[in-house]
């Protein structure tokens, strides 16, 4: 896929993973709308990287998504390439008497409600052009559970497995969609646990070896990248799952 003279909204697009492909994109004579929730800190993104078009939205409220897709789809008609970046991640310990449901769950919401949501939102406006793309970050953690993580792992899981039917469906209906999953291991230079990033039992990769692996995949239609110890945790997560978590566990 030719990825430049392309409109392209990504989501989470204001920080870490999000940011850094939006830049590239930017970089090669893209239009790139970056999504994020508070208006603030897409002033301040849009205000040191000029050319980028922020756009305020929740990809975690199915209202404001609908608000997001409309009005991509009134003012950016031509846009053909979905980057699905949003996404938190959270420490918490289930056993914890203070915790309730609604914590429990927000990575759903943002991690695999939000990538369904807005693929969903966009898929009519997306299977119009003559080629188009859809891009979801997993993780490696989508193999191989982190215990300190109990909501993570799963939420990537998930959006692993939306991301095969999603792909078989597209193909199915003849549309041109290409269906990409991205899988980083744990990346450097991000904000989603920093604890993780210092020395332990999954090492980092940098963001900018992280969005090479990643344009490469995208400019070749592939269907996965599983870059750096991501290819090591697929392994591990097929044949000795319950040895690594345990290992991920101590630290």
């Amino acid at each position: 896929m030719k990825l430049s003279k392309r409109t392209i909204i990504v989501t989470g697009g204001t920080s870490g993973i999000g940011l850094a492909f939006a830049l590239e994109f930017m970089n090669r004579g893209n239009r790139v709308i970056v999504i994020g929730r508070n208006q603030a800190t897409l002033d301040q993104v849009t205000s040191k990287h000029k050319g980028l078009i922020g756009l305020q939205g929740d990809v975690s409220n199915a209202n404001s998504v609908r608000e997001m897709a409309a009005f991509i789809r009134d003012r950016y008609p031509e846009a053909s390439i979905l980057f699905n970046s949003a996404g938190i991640m959270r420490a918490f310990e289930l056993m914890d008497d203070n915790l309730d449901l609604e914590r429990t769950t927000a990575e759903v919401d943002t991690n695999l409600n939000g990538t369904i949501w807005m693929t969903e939102a966009l898929l009519p406006q997306l299977s119009r052009q003559d080629e188009a793309m859809i891009v979801t970050v997993s993780s490696g953690l989508s193999y191989v559970s982190s215990p300190a993580h109990p909501v993570y792992s799963a939420t990537k899981a998930g959006v692993h497995m939306f991301t095969n039917a999603l792909r078989i469906q597209l193909k199915k209906s003849g549309r041109n969609v290409h269906v990409m999953e991205l899988v980083p291991p744990l990346v450097a230079e991000t904000s989603l646990q920093p604890d993780m990033h210092s020395s332990g039992p999954i090492p980092n990769m940098s963001l900018d070896s992280l969005v090479k692996h990643g344009i490469h995949g995208m400019e070749q239609n592939k269907k996965r990248v599983v870059p750096g110890f991501s290819k090591f945790l697929r392994f591990a997560g097929r044949y000795f799952p319950d040895a690594l978590s345990k290992k991920i566990a101590r630290g």
